[in-house]
């Protein structure tokens, strides 16, 4: 007798909740990229159906087969490249330095008042440059 009372509690508990479904429950949107089902508050579905994500509002952008945060990187002819910003100039950290808000080459890392320069070649004193 207690099982048939349990069987019939538990089918009354779960009739009423079909009966009455909650109403805070949003359905979230479901895209294909391709053949791939995404949510497009996380994804963005490229050409080609290639997915990359939304990382804390960041979109990621794609680069030959690779997603990366425009932030911090730059595709060049497929070619993923790291950049900084310089005084609000954007580089190419494997080329470039900031050095004092001041972009300079890699090969002359130092900044002397304007001008960029090589310790091996040049001395900096009170912003003039001389030759080593």
């Amino acid at each position: 007798m207690q099982l048939t009372n349990y069987i019939l509690a538990s089918f009354t508990i779960i009739s009423a909740a079909l009966a009455n479904p909650v109403s805070n429950l949003v359905e979230r949107e479901i895209l294909y990229c391709g053949s791939q089902p995404y949510r497009p508050q996380d994804y963005t579905c490229y050409p080609d159906n290639f997915l990359c994500p939304i990382i804390r509002g960041v979109i990621y952008q794609p680069c030959h087969g690779a997603c990366f945060d425009p932030a911090n990187y730059t595709c060049i002819n497929g070619e993923l490249r790291p950049v900084g910003s310089c005084n609000g100039q954007v580089y190419d950290k494997n080329s470039y330095v900031c050095v004092n808000n001041h972009l300079c080459p890699k090969t002359h890392p130092n900044n002397c008042g304007e001008a960029c320069y090589s310790p091996s070649q040049y001395r900096c004193e009170n912003g003039q440059l001389f030759q080593v």
